[in-house]
């Protein structure tokens, strides 16, 4: 069976057959530009990491070489769930690759070695969290920092989603910095409107996944905060762990679907405040949350980390709201300082909409990717 040329190929992650074969309604965002370029252009295709993969001893040595890379050098390698004669074919026929994330990125690294030997197809990797795994001895940094040369040397373009991490890489690799652009994460505002924004005023939100939340912190915010009442969506949690009455729990995973967007848009709207605690990273965490949140109109209260994805547009106690004191105590009192100041929140409301129509929809996403792939 022959494999049809295609002008650009995107590599997903788990989850994304089944809502493009869909006629659901979803938002768009983690797609990065894949329906827009589809639209604009013939031959736009994607594949997709794997799960069901045959069992015979060529996955087997796969399977063990990733547990292997991930124990010595700390980063996400998959090996197993891309690396197959179809996908080598697939993307070996496409004038250019867009890998979502740094975790397909380093799982394709077999094959993107070869393509770089052949000077074909053109790579893009957007990254996410890249440079925040941390070593714990000198044979995984080392075995990190040849990996990473490999990688970065491998592939054409990175495009960072947060601009510290743009700017560290630029940094700690310069060799390889004209290959590496700051694009930042952009949602489907489109998607995420207020058309039915709650007044309840005691509601607040907490949704996430990623590693780099502070569940333990969450809960006890909640539960030192009975006055409130609180929605939480998250599979990181356990339901036996949640034991207050003022807390709502939904398991919520994108990939999985446990949850549809719909579903999520109908919770953020029961909210007056949205928020983030999250550890100290390079990782852009609570990215998209805070960005879907503030389209609808919904103030965000975040950690302020070191892999925070913007330091251009946000501006604290204006279009969002920023903790410096991390900690149980901390949190307590900034939120019931917001809950007593309307005119803080009708303004922080206001202004995060407007930031979010004018820098972070999609559309410009997509015209600044599309410039970097096809320039």
């Amino acid at each position: 069976m022959s494999i049809k040329k295609s002008f650009i190929t995107y590599v997903f992650g788990f989850g994304r057959t089944e809502l493009i074969n869909s006629d659901k309604i979803f938002a768009k965002e983690f797609f990065y530009g894949y329906f827009d370029f589809r639209a604009e252009y013939k031959s736009v295709s994607f594949i997709e990491f794997e799960n069901n993969i045959p069992n015979n001893f060529f996955n087997f040595l796969l399977t063990f070489m990733s547990k292997v890379l991930r124990k010595v050098t700390k980063l996400s390698f998959f090996l197993d769930n891309i690396c197959t004669y179809k996908n080598f074919k697939v993307l070996l026929n496409s004038k250019n690759i867009i890998l979502t994330n740094d975790r397909i990125g380093l799982s394709l690294l077999p094959f993107l070695i070869i393509f770089k030997v052949l000077r074909k197809p053109k790579s893009t990797v957007i990254v996410m969290g890249l440079l925040a795994k941390n070593t714990n001895n000198l044979v995984s940094h080392v075995s990190q920092r040849i990996l990473l040369n490999l990688f970065f040397y491998s592939v054409d373009n990175f495009v960072f989603l947060s601009v510290n991490e743009y700017k560290q890489a630029i940094i700690s690799f310069k060799r390889f910095r004209n290959k590496f652009f700051f694009v930042p994460f952009c949602i489907d505002s489109k998607f995420w409107e207020d058309k039915e924004l709650s007044n309840n005023k005691k509601n607040i939100i907490f949704v996430g996944n990623d590693s780099n939340r502070r569940y333990d912190l969450v809960l006890e915010i909640a539960r030192s905060l009975p006055e409130f009442n609180f929605i939480f969506v998250t599979s990181e949690i356990n339901r036996n762990e949640i034991n207050s009455n003022n807390i709502k729990f939904y398991k919520g995973s994108w990939n999985k679907q446990l949850l549809s967007d719909i579903e999520l848009r109908e919770l953020y709207s029961t909210a007056y405040l949205s928020i983030l605690p999250l550890k100290d990273s390079y990782q852009p965490s609570g990215q998209s949350v805070a960005l879907q949140s503030m389209s609808m109109g919904i103030p965000v209260l975040i950690t302020k980390t070191i892999g925070f994805w913007d330091d251009v547009f946000f501006e604290n106690k204006k279009n969002i709201l920023f903790i410096e004191d991390n900690n149980l105590i901390g949190w307590i009192n900034k939120i019931q300082n917001i809950s007593k100041n309307q005119k803080l929140q009708d303004l922080v409301s206001m202004e995060s909409k407007k930031l979010i129509e004018k820098e972070y929809n999609l559309e410009n996403f997509y015209n600044s990717i599309k410039k970097i792939i096809l320039e």
